[in-house]
Parts: structure tokens; C-alpha cells; sequence
């Protein structure tokens, strides 16, 4: 009989899937290598982003209170101790980048157990493409993935953290990689993008690593390194 489609799983269903022992799975997840779930209901959350003043400081705002129902990625750290402690008050989550995730009830967090946790379907079938788990190939290409409209971009193993600028750069190149047109004039990119910059590599020259990001052909035009099939 067929199984039914599931949203999310336990960690015991993921270890049988991928025929793995469980101190394997426990080291991809408290290693920030398999993100891990909870399933809450009726907690009120506050979501908001995390912004710098004039003198260096961060400080929080927020945009809004739910009720929430529904899954809730874990902290790195949390995860360790977790499955060193077994449980666990937690009052935050891991919010998006440059945001934050906190429970405003019940007070003092959610008593969370280390057998309520899960895994995403989505979540799932990553990380079994990125190791080469449970009878999936291993992914050889780039994986490519944007956060907070471009803030943020993870190529294979590297994350880098750009300024609104370069955040335009990076969006322009990726939607032109959807095309049959993937490589674009530097200058006319840096143009739309608003940069007063005549040259990629000067506007990029504060991440060291760039060039693993964006690709050059020598001749003035740019691409992603990045793959559509």
C-alpha cells in the first residue's frame, strides 16, 4: 500500500530512508549540515529584522505578532544541545537573514523534546542531493540559493553577504541565467544595478571570493556560475 505525502519527517523515518546510523544524521544536524524542525501550535511569535544605528550598534524591530500553527526551523546551537541535554526551553527560532524568530508565549519559550524533531520534506530531498544520501546521486553542481531579495547568496559551499548594490548585481545576473542569454555587458549590469562603478571587480573587491560567484569572459561580460537545465 502507498505511503501517504508527507510535509515533514521524523528524524528515526529520515536515518531509515537514507540507511544511515544515527550519531551520522546527529552530526549533519548539529553541524548546521541538515536543518532540523519543530511542529508548534497556538505559540505566539514576534518576527521583525535586525538593524545597525550610526555608532555600530544592532538592535531589534518588529513587524509583527502571530498565533502561529506550523513548522519552525531550530538554531544551530540549539540543535547541539538538544541532543546532548534532551530537552530544552527554546525562545527563539532561526529567523531569515538579518531577522529573528522569538516566542512572546508561552513566557520563557517552548519546552521542546529531542524525539519532536523533524526534518522538511524540502529539506530532505537537499541535503540527500548535496551528500549523495539514500540511494540520491551527489549533486555536482553548484547549488545556488538567495535570501532577503539577494542580501544573501549560498553557491555550493560559500555564503557570501552582499550590500544592496551587489545584491542588484547578483539579481540581474541570475535572472539573465534563466535565459539563453546568461552573459551580460559588466558595465551595462553595474549601470541598471545603480553603481557608480565602471568595473565588477571594484565593486566586488571586498568579498575575496567573488570570482567563484560571478564569472568573466575577459572580454567585458559577466555571467553567474550557475547552471539551468
Amino acid at each position: 500500500m502507498a505511503g501517504i505525502e508527507k510535509e515533514y519527517f521524523s528524524l528515526e523515518e529520515i536515518e531509515n530512508q537514507w540507511g544511515i546510523p544515527h550519531r551520522d544524521l546527529v552530526y549533519l544536524a548539529e553541524n548546521g549540515l541538515l536543518k532540523v524542525s519543530v511542529r508548534l501550535y497556538g505559540v505566539h511569535l514576534e518576527n521583525g529584522s535586525i538593524e545597525e544605528d550610526d555608532d555600530g550598534q544592532w538592535f531589534s524591530v518588529p513587524e509583527e505578532r502571530v498565533w502561529f500553527d506550523g513548522l519552525q526551523d531550530l538554531r544551530k546551537h540549539d540543535v547541539y544541545r538538544l541532543f546532548h541535554e534532551g530537552e530544552l526551553q527554546i525562545d527563539s527560532f532561526d529567523g531569515p537573514y538579518q531577522g529573528y524568530t522569538s516566542v512572546l508565549h508561552p513566557e520563557g519559550g517552548v519546552s521542546i523534546k529531542r524525539d519532536e524533531l523533524v526534518v522538511r520534506r524540502e529539506e530532505r530531498d537537499r541535503a540527500a542531493s548535496k551528500h549523495g544520501l539514500g540511494g540520491v546521486a551527489r549533486s555536482t553542481a553548484n547549488h545556488f540559493e538567495q535570501r532577503n531579495n539577494f542580501a544573501e547568496v549560498t553557491l555550493g559551499d560559500t555564503t557570501y553577504t552582499l550590500g544592496p548594490i551587489q545584491a542588484q548585481v547578483v539579481r540581474i545576473l541570475y535572472e539573465a541565467a534563466t535565459t539563453e542569454f546568461p552573459w551580460l555587458h559588466g558595465q551595462r549590469v553595474l549601470a541598471d544595478a545603480g553603481s557608480k562603478c565602471t568595473r565588477i571587480s571594484d565593486l566586488f573587491k571586498r568579498q575575496p571570493e567573488w570570482r567563484k560567484l560571478i564569472q568573466s569572459d575577459k572580454r567585458g561580460k559577466y555571467r553567474l556560475n550557475i547552471k539551468f537545465s
